[in-house]
């Protein structure tokens, strides 16, 4: 097997190794994808790291919280991506002060369908809710287990959260468990650039859906073949050094996370066809190892020192 290259029509470069066994179709899954994320970047502008997040966060089955004032389009990206993803059922939901772990169950929803059935969760205001109902989460998040009272599965690939609340170390300490599932944190601005604010004030109406789609099973063919991407001792090493780095910066990473992004590496590898993880890949960690907000810079300047190390 070759493990520098670019794999071939998504089939491997060797027809029997069982990588990316699924051949032609994975590459038309993958070409889908592409016209998707084009929908939506043209859409949805200056989110282009944003949509890229969201995406890679359900082919690697970790959570994400988004960041930022109300009106940045952070509910609306994922609502728009949803659309595209036919037959994932959609649980969307707002948190108040008064919310129960009761009111996020299907049997207490309009449209029936809950934390306890969806495929995707999309939860505003998160922290908004009580600490008792948000703890009860921490079992949903982790091990896609729901207890009533006896445990059950869940089908639940991915949590997104949106805050408008910048975590810092003064944060309620007790909430770090939680926020820990986090796999993607990740701060949205206003538009910046003169002409994407002049177009943004051109769009007329809604997110102009194209009728582009994939389905459940596509999605978890490529959850599954990108489990298969390789990852040698120099990636290992570059990982070691950044946490080592970090440490320096009393940056805490913790054991879960680091082997949660694993998946995420390797999944960034496959979205750029690739059937092994290279250095780059590794840039994509920049939104999933900071805790507070006063650490991402020490973050990217860490992946920074240490890439340009290789």
């Amino acid at each position: 097997m070759i493990l520098n290259e670019k794999f071939n029509g998504y089939g491997g470069a060797d027809g029997n190794n069982g990588l990316y066994n699924t051949g032609g179709k994975i590459e038309l899954i993958m070409r889908k994808l592409d016209e998707i994320k084009k929908c939506l970047n043209s859409q949805f502008l200056e989110r282009k790291e944003t949509i890229n997040i969201i995406i890679l966060a359900i082919l690697s089955k970790k959570h994400s919280i988004l960041i930022g004032e109300p009106g940045l389009a952070k509910t609306a990206i994922l609502k728009a991506l949803v659309k595209h993803l036919g037959g994932l059922k959609l649980f969307d939901f707002q948190m108040t002060p008064g919310t129960g772990i009761n009111d996020l169950m299907s049997k207490n929803t309009k449209n029936k369908i809950g934390i306890d059935n969806c495929d995707i969760a999309l939860i505003d205001e998160f922290f908004k809710g009580p600490h008792s109902t948000l703890n009860s989460l921490l079992a949903i998040m982790n091990e896609r287990v729901i207890y009533t009272p006896e445990p059950h599965k869940i089908p639940l690939l991915s949590l997104f959260a949106t805050s408008n609340e910048r975590p810092d170390k003064s944060s309620n300490s007790n909430l770090l468990p939680l926020y820990d599932r986090f796999l993607f944190r990740k701060e949205i601005l206003p538009i910046n650039e003169k002409d994407n604010f002049k177009k943004l004030l051109a769009i007329k109406g809604d997110y102009n859906f194209q009728n582009i789609g994939l389905t459940l099973e596509d999605i978890n063919l490529l959850i599954q073949d990108s489990d298969n991407v390789h990852i040698s001792d120099d990636i290992f090493n570059v990982l070691y050094a950044i946490r080592e780095g970090l440490r320096n910066k009393q940056v805490v990473v913790s054991d879960r996370r680091w082997r949660g992004i694993i998946k995420i590496i390797k999944v960034n590898a496959f979205l750029n066809e690739r059937n092994c993880v290279k250095p780059e890949d590794i840039k994509a960690l920049e939104s999933s190892l900071w805790t507070y907000y006063s650490d991402i810079r020490a973050v990217r300047n860490v992946i920074k020192k240490e890439l340009c190390n290789f």
